[in-house]
């Protein structure tokens, strides 16, 4: 009877083993469930996530800084960062993870969608603010490239001539250059622009032709010509004229002044750092009726042609060498070799050659011209295209500006 006993106590507690092992496994899938559907794993998995592409945006911050201070100190390449292919990603941002390929990329320096559209990445992508490539015109725009760009009208103003200026600007001259006195105003015209230099910042166009023509005369001309030029295109424009020093960068030239003394032999380099030592030793000395100080230098007079622009193309020939003549906001002074006469002139650029004109003389009076404006306008690099439609190839298919 004991061993009977004894084999029933031990039958119930198998049962009771059996069911509790049953009960547990009941307990772990309704536990199983639960987990997955409260979504722990998948939140686990978005924090990870997102604090990765958060970290990514941290680490591209410094490094467009960098970009920023190479840019700035000229040591390195500077510019905005562009990348689409992992690899490349991963030199810019060593943490980037393999999983992530195509899911983001980097445009204009800001971490973006990729070509991927997975959910639930998208979806935690666009939670983050992260969104799709925007177009920069910095990334896009080729020098060369035709853009239609227009300023608001609320920003367009007209430039009027003082009536005490009109004795010496001329906005509309006919042949015998008299002056129209009906003619005092310069107002905005639509016009087509190109793009003269984008250096990876911000890019910098310039009116695909010459605009309104306006005549500079004597000491006054000179003297205020290029602050007018700038105040016109600031105006009716919203940017400046081109400089002497654009037209240098953009044809990659680095001309030598030509100057001489009262014998017409070439002055020693060294002695001419400032036109002030000709200008006195000719007996001619201006400095009242020319400069706004006695320490004021002046820049030598230097020209070139077209067929000296060897180092460039022709796109960029083509930018600068137009069939209308042309203003630059940039003066210099010469002197004629056969009298020792000093010079004041003011840079222009025809249709192939870049040179100055003599308006005013050291001796007193001057001469007079009359040449068109060429205006400059600079888009900054958050300057985003309307559209994908144009190429910028030609004036018919153009880049358009948001």
């Amino acid at each position: 009877m004991r061993n009977l006993k004894n084999s029933k106590t031990s039958g119930i507690s198998l049962v009771a083993l059996i069911v509790t092992i049953i009960v547990l496994i009941i307990l772990t899938a309704a536990v199983i469930v639960t987990f997955m559907e409260g979504g722990i794993i998948e939140k686990a998995k978005e924090a990870v996530f997102k604090s990765d592409i958060r970290t990514y945006q941290e680490i591209l911050a410094v490094k467009n800084a960098e970009k920023q201070i190479e840019l700035a100190t000229g040591n390195g390449e500077g510019g905005v960062i562009n990348e689409t292919e992992y690899e490349k990603i991963k030199k810019i941002i060593p943490e980037f993870k393999e999983e992530y390929k195509d899911l983001v990329g980097i445009s204009n320096g800001e971490i973006v969608l990729g070509t991927r559209t997975d959910d639930p990445y998208s979806i935690w992508l666009t939670e983050l603010g992260i969104g799709v490539a925007k177009t920069s015109a910095v990334a896009l725009f080729k020098v060369g490239d035709y853009v239609d760009y227009n300023i608001p009208e609320a920003d367009r103003e007209v430039y009027k001539i003082a009536e005490e200026e009109t004795y010496w600007i001329f906005n509309d001259i006919d042949e015998d250059y008299s002056y129209d006195e009906g003619e005092d105003i310069i107002e905005y015209q639509d016009i087509m622009w190109r793009v003269l230099k984008n250096d990876g910042t911000k890019v910098t166009l310039v009116s695909t032709n010459p605009v309104e023509k306006i005549n500079f005369y004597e000491a006054n001309g000179y003297t205020y010509g290029p602050d007018i030029l700038n105040e016109i295109c600031a105006k009716v424009y919203g940017g400046r004229n081109l400089k002497v020093e654009d037209v240098n960068e953009v044809l990659k030239m680095k001309p030598v002044p030509y100057y001489y003394n009262i014998e017409g032999t070439k002055v020693n380099k060294e002695l001419g750092t400032t036109f002030g030592d000709v200008i006195i030793e000719t007996g001619y000395d201006v400095r009242e009726w020319y400069f706004t100080s006695d320490d004021e230098k002046l820049d030598l007079a230097y020209s070139y042609g077209k067929s000296d622009c060897i180092n460039v193309s022709e796109i960029e020939k083509e930018l600068i060498f137009r069939d209308t003549e042309y203003w630059l906001a940039s003066t210099c002074a010469d002197v004629y070799f056969n009298s020792g006469e000093a010079y004041f002139n003011t840079y222009y650029v025809g249709n192939n050659y870049l040179n100055s004109f003599n308006l005013g003389f050291a001796s007193g009076g001057g001469t007079g011209e009359c040449f068109a404006i060429r205006p400059v306008v600079t888009l900054s690099s958050s300057t985003q295209i309307a559209n994908v439609t144009g190429d910028g190839s030609s004036a018919d298919n153009p880049w358009q500006l948001k």
